[in-house]
């Protein structure tokens, strides 16, 4: 059975709602900047999932809300990532 994490996007349209990424596939987690977080991914079609989010200046990032979510719920069918007070994800983009 696959597992997933799901990341809530508040962007538009196609953009928005729910985002799931299978948790098999993933090889790491990159802060990549403030605004954007990067999930490195093993191969096959796609190579990374960047996320484009807010930022408070604060720990915990999303990089370890992410990986809190990761390793939070190693039963489950899909973790939901519990991204840090006053951040909101405004884009998540396959590559």
């Amino acid at each position: 059975m696959a597992k997933f994490i799901s990341i809530y996007s508040s962007g538009a349209g196609l953009e928005g709602g729910d985002i799931l990424i299978g948790v098999d596939s993933i090889v790491g987690v990159d802060a990549a900047s403030a605004t954007t977080t990067v999930i490195k991914l093993n191969g096959g079609v796609l190579d990374e999932v960047t996320i484009t989010h807010a930022s408070v200046g604060t720990t915990p990032s999303v990089r370890d809300a992410i990986n809190y979510a990761l390793t939070a719920n190693p039963g489950g069918v899909k973790a939901k990532v519990a991204l840090p007070s006053g951040i909101t994800v405004s884009q998540v983009v396959f590559s």
